[in-house]
């Protein structure tokens, strides 16, 4: 094992992936931790609502790969705005399996670790995982991606909505998250059907894509919920607009009634 691939854990983002049988699967986190460094072991935490949880439970090991800073939005996307339950999230992206026969990912990430569990820990809504690590190697030598930077460059800025076009026909709307497209008048209560933001965090678009600037009506913000901002109190993850109660956080799996109202 290259030891210079621990050098690489930081409060950072992780691909945590998993196989059981000949199903593979993988999330997104932010809880990778060394707990000791004799034995060398980890700790990740994952939401027990997440398939790649139940799927290390069973085969009793994972990898986890280290985001960097060349990642761009769509990783996120792909392993952080679906579910591997109705979903397989390897079939449309390349498969590297490391030593133990477990995915890692090779684009956008400077290492991987390999784990075998060793204990687990019931934290409630959470399963923890402390694991031996078994293997490992060091891809490239771009800086790890911080929780800081992914907020400041890589996650889309929510951009102003259109109060002027709502009745025009022909409108096209982008979510702001996850860039999906929706045609046509977009209802108040929308729901993102793949990062499920709500209608606040959409924003007009022209014929060739390109948002267009202009500010809703201030009685529209209200009832919108624009200007709202709520942080998730298990991994600090921000959303910002009215928060539908049915909303799951894309980065920890937990539900609305865990997100704390900043403003």
């Amino acid at each position: 094992m290259d030891m210079k691939a621990m050098n690489k854990i930081t409060y950072g983002l992780y691909v945590l992936t998993a196989r059981c049988g000949n199903q593979f699967n993988g999330c997104i986190i932010n809880t990778l931790a060394q707990v000791t460094s004799t034995p060398n072991r980890v700790s990740v935490t994952v939401n027990k609502g997440d398939f790649t949880e139940y799927m290390i439970r069973s085969d009793g090991r994972f990898n986890v790969s280290m985001i960097d800073e060349s990642a761009d939005f769509s990783l996120f996307t792909h392993f952080g705005f679906q579910s591997g339950r109705w979903c397989n999230k390897f079939y449309d992206f390349p498969l590297k399996k490391a030593e133990n026969g477990v995915p890692v990912i090779e684009k956008g990430v400077c290492a991987y670790l390999c784990c075998e569990v060793v204990q687990t820990v019931d934290l409630g809504t959470h399963t923890m995982f402390i694991a031996d690590v078994t293997g490992g190697e060091v891809i490239s030598d771009t800086a790890p991606m911080t929780y800081a930077y992914y907020h400041a460059n890589v996650k889309p800025k929510p951009a102003a909505s259109s109060a002027e076009s709502k009745s025009a026909a022909g409108e096209r709307w982008v979510c702001n998250i996850c860039g999906y497209i929706y045609e046509g008048v977009l209802p108040e209560d929308y729901i993102c059907p793949i990062c499920k933001h709500g209608a606040a965090d959409f924003s007009p678009i022209d014929a060739d894509g390109n948002v267009i600037e202009s500010k809703p009506a201030q009685e529209e913000s209200a009832s919108s919920g624009e200007g709202e901002t709520w942080v998730c109190s298990v991994c600090g993850y921000v959303y910002e607009g009215a928060l539908p109660d049915d909303f799951v956080c894309p980065i920890c799996g937990v539900g609305a009634d865990r997100f704390e109202r900043q403003s």
